[in-house]
């Protein structure tokens, strides 16, 4: 018998038959489990019916789902199988074929720096060394380093040029005496004295020029290629100066990165027997010196109100020269006790005590000879570089700087020539690069070292020129050519 709806047994038995047995047709075939009261079926429930026991993939939503999926396989079959064929083409492709070119490369950048060596001379210009010439006591050392440096010797000055800026006959005759034994050096005689007459008449537009103190006592080997390397490296600069020992504004950088050591001037003669090592016309090593071990205090006082007119501090004064000749000594535990020497005096002033004191540059220069000994110039280098090179590029940021030892394009100087006032130094240094906006930088790498300003006389009572001689003579002079040893008076 049948019921007006289906048993529980019958709904049973269909949930356990496989989806695919059972099908519409045969659900309409059965006839109506469900009739209106005139006997008709009810198409809404059969409808209904008939959908629950429909497959999941005859159902609407899932037909599209299908459909999408099928979609998207296809497409990236499509995209796959191009890329195959691109791929194929290219490695079939035979090299320098222009069928199917490479993909575009980004553009490389600019370079940063010209391509150049800086240890190898330009040629497309003369280097002439320009030296303001006057006083044959330091021209006697300077001498070695220029002839080291002459492009006869491997280095970068095609001529050396001595601008006579004295009228003492004993000095202009010590010059020609000089000048006669090397074809490359050259004498120039002005028609009046002054800085304006000296630029004037000593330089030509189309050259390069190392205009070098004829007091300059000291330069590494690479300072002129340096400076050289740098002017062309940074053409917007005005000049490129040397990494200048003994100068007011690069001695208080020196003292603070760590290149200046603790010396204090002996104030008691040493005795005869003294090692020749430590004193006399071949000593110039520091290791080679006594330890400063006077009874007195750690200290030495530094001159603040010396006046800049040359004058010589008289001899009962606390801070002059203890004796003519006299040494300047290492301290025991140098780092501890340099606050307690000159350099801690000093400061970024161009007309501080580092300009003043003849203390001060005593110190830095006996420092210097320590550095040398010890091969440790890298402790005067600082400042910025670019990736490329190793310059070290201190910018002055139109702030005074010493010109003792700089790298100038004669035509730049001729273009501003006559200068507005008699001191050359500022004009080339501030008034002009200013007016102009364009940078004096120091290339730290240059090392040199300038003897002494007219402030600082009292550099001529240590020992110091002796020992600028002796490391010349030993380092720099070729063996024909060593520099006399003065005798004593």
């Amino acid at each position: 018998m049948y019921s007006d709806g289906p048993s529980n047994s019958d709904q049973e038995s269909h949930d356990l038959l496989p989806s695919s047995s059972f099908e519409i047709d045969d659900v309409e075939a059965a006839g109506p489990r469900h009739k209106y009261p005139n006997g008709s079926a009810n198409p809404r429930s059969r409808s209904k019916h008939s959908f629950k026991q429909s497959p999941p993939w005859t159902r609407p939503r899932c037909i599209w789902i299908a459909l999408a999926i099928a979609v998207i396989l296809i497409l990236g079959s499509l995209m796959f199988v191009k890329k195959s064929e691109i791929v194929d083409q290219i490695r079939a492709a035979p090299k320098g074929a222009d069928s199917i070119p490479p993909p575009p490369m980004p553009a490389p950048p600019p370079p940063t720096v010209p391509e150049m060596d800086k240890f190898q001379k330009p040629a497309e210009f003369r280097v002439i060394g320009l030296i303001f010439y006057g006083r044959p006591a330091t021209v006697g050392i300077l001498d070695c380093y220029l002839r080291k440096n002459l492009v006869t010797n491997g280095g970068f000055l095609d001529e050396v040029h001595f601008v006579v800026n004295t009228d003492k006959r004993q000095d202009i005759k010590y010059l020609d005496t000089l000048i006669k034994t090397e074809k490359l050096f050259k004498k120039v005689m002005l028609p009046e004295l002054g800085y304006n007459s000296v630029w004037k008449n000593s330089v030509e537009p189309e050259h390069m020029y190392i205009k070098i103190d004829d007091d300059m006592v000291f330069f590494d080997d690479n300072a002129i290629a340096n400076l050289v390397y740098s002017k062309l490296h940074h053409p917007e600069s005005f000049n490129v100066i040397a990494n200048l020992v003994n100068s007011p504004e690069t001695g208080w950088l020196h003292y603070h990165f760590g290149a200046i050591h603790s010396y204090l001037p002996e104030t008691v003669p040493p005795p005869k027997e003294t090692d020749a090592a430590a004193l006399g016309p071949k000593a110039w090593r520091a290791s080679a010196l006594p330890v400063w071990s006077e009874s007195g205090e750690m200290s030495f006082p530094v001159t603040m109100d010396k006046p800049d007119d040359g004058a010589v501090l008289e001899a009962d004064r606390p801070e002059a020269p203890p004796f003519k000749g006299h040494r300047w000594l290492p301290l025991p535990d140098s780092e501890k006790n340099i606050y307690k020497t000159p350099m801690a005096k000093s400061e970024y002033n161009p007309y501080g005590p580092d300009w003043k004191s003849w203390a001060l540059a005593a110190q830095v220069h006996y420092s210097l000879l320590e550095n040398i000994e010890k091969n440790q110039l890298h402790l005067y280098h600082y400042g910025t570089s670019s990736p490329s090179s190793s310059e070290g590029i201190w910018d002055m940021t139109f702030s005074r700087m010493n010109i003792n030892f700089m790298a100038i394009w004669g035509k730049d100087v001729l273009d501003n020539i006559p200068f507005d006032g008699p001191d050359d130094e500022h004009e080339l240094s501030v008034n002009i690069p200013t007016k102009l906006n364009r940078p004096v930088l120091v290339n730290t790498h240059a090392v040199a070292a300038h003897f002494s300003f007219r402030t600082q006389h009292e550099l001529y009572d240590t020992d110091l020129l002796d020992r600028y001689r002796a490391y010349a003579n030993e380092m720099v002079c070729p063996k024909g050519h060593q520099i006399p040893i003065p005798k004593e008076k």
